[in-house]
């Protein structure tokens, strides 16, 4: 299994990816030993007992599909790399994932969340550059916490995404004044020798983590007297709100660092349920 892993950082996998694919096989193997037998020698009959039994055990469907999907690549490779006869999982198929909406912020929320006044201390400076960053740029979280500090200029940010894809994001003026702000009057008080080139800082001057920027943006939420959201609802939020203005969707799928144009298309049905929505309250005649 090591070889595999290896293989899945070799190509461009996070960490994060590595570690779920670590969980779900290790997981898998074990359920094999209780058979009598080994990955290598696994059946077709043996994989969708497995996938049978992920269904049994009341997983959901999101869950299932992704350790399905960790099966699948596993024994792909396996087979490609000639370790086992055949690619027993090829044919496994997967559970129909509910495709849910996003619910994102509306731009009155954004600026309820962003535009408060507040006193500035470093960890002040840092979380309004975070979340000016998420929404002003659409980015995930653990690209924001990966940002060096030569990522970020005055015009645009530069991010490396999924599976190592480069991409170059335009940055607002809001977005840009709070990371000037964050550089100048911040980030030198949390700095440590140990910071090397990190842009955002936690609290012991190490890269921020995820854990540090949800607990900012829930303090944030709370004070704005808003409903608690995750990181990624900035994200959702930039690209509706892109949508809403009048972005083109192929050019709001390079901003996102989406490898398919599908993963983009569901903020279309986002904004058409918007648009619905405004003509029921608006129209005398919806």
């Amino acid at each position: 299994m090591e070889w595999f892993l290896l293989g899945v950082h070799a190509r461009g996998g996070s960490p994060a990816t590595v570690r779920a694919y670590r969980a779900d096989l290790t997981a898998y193997v074990a359920w094999l030993a209780t058979r009598g037998t080994s990955p290598q020698s696994a059946t077709r009959a043996d994989v969708r007992a497995y996938a049978a039994s992920l269904g049994a055990r009341g997983l959901a469907a999101t869950s299932r599909a992704r350790m399905l999907s960790s099966l699948r690549s596993f024994h792909g490779r396996l087979h490609a790399a000639g370790r086992a006869a055949s690619d027993v999982a090829a044919e496994l198929p997967g559970p129909r994932r509910p495709r849910r909406l996003p619910d994102p912020p509306r731009p009155t929320d954004m600026a309820r969340l962003l535009d408060r006044p507040r006193t500035e201390t470093p960890a002040s400076l840092r979380d309004q550059a975070v979340l000016e960053l998420l929404y002003g740029c659409g980015l995930r979280v653990s690209e924001a916490c990966n940002l060096d500090v030569d990522d970020v200029t005055r015009r645009d940010v530069r991010v490396q995404g999924k599976g190592g894809r480069l991409r170059v994001i335009p940055i607002g003026q809001p977005a840009s004044a709070a990371v000037a702000a964050w550089r100048e009057r911040g980030r030198p008080f949390l700095a440590v020798p140990t910071s090397a080139e990190a842009l955002l800082l936690g609290a012991r001057g190490g890269r921020i983590e995820p854990t540090a920027i949800r607990r900012a943006l829930r303090r944030r939420l709370g004070e704005a007297g808003l409903p608690h959201r995750g990181p990624h609802a900035l994200r959702h939020a930039y690209a509706t709100h892109l949508l809403e203005g009048g972005g083109d969707l192929r050019a709001i799928q390079e901003l996102l660092g989406h490898a398919s144009l599908a993963s983009t298309e569901i903020y279309t049905r986002v904004s058409v349920s918007h648009l619905r929505q405004a003509h029921q309250i608006a129209h005398p005649r919806s």
